[in-house]
């Protein structure tokens, strides 16, 4: 059966991908429809905004399920928002946030990351400054730049771990496939590119040294049973058996990006126990790359490391909303992310940028809306619910409001 609401659903996602180059993350739906749209001439933004209004009035006399409704109304909230912005509207942060990604955000007090940096003064190790003994350590971890051709067998060993993990509780379409890549001059530093038919393209930025105690993390982030494992179980079970046209098309700065980069961010800790990919790392990655493991109490970097989490956010508030000059912010960004100077102003081309700045938010409310729900003995259960329903962060809010005592 025909779903015409669907199909301009799709059309104005592809148009605003012709306004914002980068908006559309992936496209994997009927040709036919890109073509049309690619026949076009440029969108003007006042139709854009007035086929979004369109799609909200239709939609509750479509057949969809509640869930899909309500994931879909925010979906198309954000679309008319990001329209409205095209034609010169201009919306505080917050609200632009809260209107494409369905969360509500605020700056975390300094206060917190004051007690992390006390934390991780108190366990990393050395002489001189903190800065200068996380930087150390952060060297020590690093694969040497006259062995970046490794990288690639690195990451494809880490890639098969997550993999055979994931296999364990999540079964994934006939013919997936990942292939994986190293590529310079990007804003972020590992990016997965969903092609559809359940593969992905992951390609791993090297303008900066790799980080090899962190590769499992970004094996599991970009594609088990991360970004990767996601799309390829939504476009499979919603789009390919259900009909759901929506999920052929992913789209940037919407409420569903809250969901990816959750479940990424989580994707580790949900295939190894604490303590467990570290020992993998040191085990099968360090003495392949030569370097030697360390006795920090890594537990205690990891929970100090989320409660930085909010560092980035409040530099955007001091980048879009205080107007502090690139100086200040990658000042800010090297005192409490630990940072050196050339990897907070690598920071800093992503939080600039009109396609990411808001997009920053999505990490640290992604995990902290799903993190409550991720704890139980179904635990796996309620992932592999996110991982193949349109659940959008309000639901989230729901769903961890039910687990508190009243």
């Amino acid at each position: 059966m025909r779903d015409e609401w669907g199909e301009d659903y799709v059309r104005l996602g592809l148009r605003l991908e012709k306004a914002i180059p980068g908006f559309v993350d992936g496209y994997f739906g009927p040709a036919a429809l890109k073509t049309e749209v690619d026949r076009e001439g440029p969108p003007a933004p006042a139709n854009l905004v007035r086929a979004a209004m369109r799609l909200a009035d239709a939609l509750p006399a479509q057949s969809y399920d509640a869930m899909r409704a309500a994931y879909l109304a925010r979906q198309v909230r954000a679309m008319e928002t990001i329209g409205r912005q095209l034609a010169g509207e201009r919306f505080d942060l917050a609200d632009e946030v809260e209107r494409c990604f369905d969360i509500h955000v605020e700056r975390t007090p300094e206060a917190v990351f004051e007690e992390a940096l006390a934390i991780y003064d108190a366990t990393v190790p050395g002489s001189g400054s903190l800065a200068e003994r996380v930087e150390a350590r952060r060297r020590s971890q690093e694969l040497p730049r006259d062995r970046t051709p490794l990288v690639l067998g690195l990451l494809t060993d880490a890639m098969a771990e997550v993999r055979r993990r994931t296999a364990a509780f999540v079964e994934m379409p006939v013919g997936e496939n990942v292939e994986l890549a190293t590529v310079t001059n990007q804003p972020w530093g590992a990016y997965n590119w969903y092609l559809g038919e359940a593969r992905s393209r992951i390609e791993l930025n090297t303008d900066l040294p790799t980080n090899l105690a962190a590769l499992l993390d970004t094996a599991a982030h970009e594609g088990y049973p991360g970004h990767h494992t996601e799309h390829a179980l939504k476009e499979a079970r919603l789009y390919r058996e259900q009909g759901h046209l929506e999920n052929s098309i992913l789209l940037i700065n919407t409420p569903e990006c809250v969901i990816a980069e959750g479940i990424a961010t989580m994707a580790a800790e949900m295939i190894f126990a604490p303590g467990e990919a570290r020992a993998w790392t040191e085990a099968h990655i360090f003495p392949a790359a030569g370097l030697a493991s360390d006795t920090v109490d890594a537990e205690a970097l990891r929970q100090a490391g989320e409660m930085l989490a909010g560092v980035r956010g409040n530099a955007v508030f001091m980048l879009h909303v205080d107007g502090r000059s690139d100086d200040d912010v990658a000042a800010y960004l090297m005192r409490y992310s630990l940072l050196n100077e050339a990897r907070a102003r690598k920071a800093l081309e992503f939080l600039k940028s009109p396609l990411w700045r808001a997009y920053t938010f999505t990490y640290a409310y992604g995990k902290r809306l799903m993190q409550p729900l991720l704890q139980g003995p179904d635990r796996l259960a309620v992932f592999s619910r996110l991982l193949t329903e349109p659940v959008y962060p309000g639901l989230l809010v729901e769903w961890g409001e039910a687990l508190t005592p009243s």
